[in-house]
């Protein structure tokens, strides 16, 4: 899953919020210099993680645009997925989405100290382009995928990913809704996070 997605299923958690931002931008070994709640949020993203690359529903998904994206297929699913969450957000949380990106940016402004080097000088750039949103509609995705393309070490084709959201868009969005509410159920474990 994409970075809304990861924020969300925190559950307004702050500690497990911040743990689960900074997951991917720390190695295991500096794992240990937090607190324990943030270690357990650096968990929960890992466990995300690993439930979404072996559920049946995103093989499913990376199966509809696996010709057209190939190596970088499960990169192209997570973003289109944050994009179905973003239009579906409604249904499975009462609070508004502005308002849960407003606390988050918060937040993430808060524990800033804590953050390594390399992510301190990273986090107003992502706050001030409102990252959350970066899979909101055409302009913001074509942008991500531009971004992502940038930093990519192989050949891609994410030139041609959000003519691959179209042609499979319906497939792709029943995929999700399959899914997410597992994941949000396997999430709740850590933190309660199913409709609140």
């Amino acid at each position: 899953m994409n970075y809304l997605a990861h924020m969300f299923l925190s559950c307004r958690d702050e500690s497990l919020l911040i743990g689960n931002f900074i997951s991917d931008f720390i190695s295991n070994k500096e794992k240990s210099q937090f607190n324990a709640d943030i270690q357990k949020g650096i968990e929960l993203h890992r466990q995300i993680d690993t439930f979404t690359d072996t559920h049946e529903q995103v093989y499913q998904a990376n199966d509809l645009i696996r010709a057209s994206q190939e190596k970088y297929t499960p990169v192209v699913t997570d973003i289109f997925f944050d994009h179905f969450l973003i239009k579906n957000w409604d249904f499975y949380t009462n609070i508004q989405l502005s308002e849960f990106t407003r606390q988050t940016y918060n937040l993430m402004n808060k524990y800033m100290e804590i953050y390594p080097d390399s992510l301190k000088s990273l986090v107003p750039l992502m706050i001030n382009d409102d990252f959350l949103m970066s899979c909101k509609n055409e302009v913001r995705l074509r942008k991500t995928f531009q971004r992502v393309a940038n930093r990519a070490k192989f050949p891609n084709h994410f030139n041609r990913a959000y003519d691959d959201l179209i042609q499979h868009y319906e497939g792709l969005e029943r995929h999700f809704k399959v899914f997410f509410p597992e994941l949000m159920q396997m999430t709740s474990n850590y933190c309660g996070c199913l409709k609140s």
